[in-house]
């Protein structure tokens, strides 16, 4: 069997002992405040980001790899594999794409037999892991890795999502909302439901009030014509261990399953938009 290697970045909110488990590494974002830019998931923990975040004045950004870094990264993976894949964040929201895709050309440059794969999942988070997992297990089963690159992109159409944000500060001061909307639906309490379309979050529904919350997100889920009731399926991402836990029982208790496979937590990179308390919920398509 050939030597590979599989990649996500910190786009994909995947812990570092399922990245140890499944054997993928981790291509790091800078997350940055002010003046000072810390590498994600590594210098900057997920519990220390949020509480930076909040007692930041002013948004922080992300930052794309350094260039060198990541020619070191894939440069050092192509040499020691027969073929790297990296899964990355959605082209549209970030230029990591594109420049994995400017690195993977100077490699080539410098040796053509390089077999380096850069797939654009058009997507964020719990998204882009389960489908680096599911397309690991399915090469280490003896799938040829085109087949299993394609089964992998369609295990992420598979899915649609519903996040749901607990305050509208950040979406006004990432310029996603203007602040006379953000004013009023602070006072109507309003909980707007966003969803991830054509590789960007757009918003989707808003509910309002914390009250029986978890109940008119699974009414949305309901409602939603191609969800796949006779085969309920979730994933959960979330930036409140609190939140994750009641939608997960709730989802439990709601459809009369036993596991939700996933629960990760919003890292930097989507928690810089969306800001804390945030619950998300993924769950299958009909076919």
């Amino acid at each position: 069997m050939a030597k590979y290697k599989i990649f996500v970045d910190t786009a994909a909110d995947m812990p570092q002992e399922l990245a140890d488990k499944h054997g993928i590494g981790i291509i790091n974002f800078m997350s940055v405040f002010g003046e000072e830019a810390f590498v994600a998931g590594v210098e900057l923990t997920n519990s220390e980001f949020y509480k930076k975040l909040e007692e930041s004045k002013d948004i922080p950004t992300t930052s794309q790899t350094p260039y060198a870094e990541f020619y070191d990264i894939l440069k050092k993976a192509s040499d020691e594999n027969d073929t790297v894949i990296y899964f990355t964040i959605s082209s549209k929201a970030s230029g990591q794409h594109n420049t994995a895709c400017m690195v993977r050309e100077e490699i080539l440059e410098e040796n053509p037999k390089a077999d380096i794969r850069v797939v654009d999942t058009m997507s964020f988070s719990v998204f882009i892991t389960s489908a680096a997992i599911y397309a690991k297990e399915l090469i280490d089963a003896g799938e040829d890795i085109d087949t299993a690159i394609e089964k992998a992109k369609k295990h992420i159409e598979s899915y649609t999502a519903y996040i749901l944000v607990d305050t509208l500060k950040y979406l006004e001061k990432g310029g996603r909302i203007n602040k006379t909307t953000a004013i009023i639906g602070s006072m109507l309490d309003i909980k707007p439901v966003l969803t991830i379309k054509d590789g960007l979050v757009e918003s989707a529904e808003k509910l309002r009030g914390r009250k029986k919350i978890y109940k008119k997100l699974i009414e949305l889920i309901r409602e939603n014509p191609d969800f796949d009731e006779e085969n309920p399926d979730f994933m959960i991402a979330h930036s409140s261990v609190e939140y994750c836990n009641e939608l997960k029982e709730a989802l439990k208790e709601e459809f009369g399953i036993e596991e939700i496979k996933y629960c990760l937590e919003f890292g930097p990179i989507v928690g810089t938009h969306i800001g804390p308390g945030v619950i998300g919920v993924l769950f299958k398509l009909k076919k």
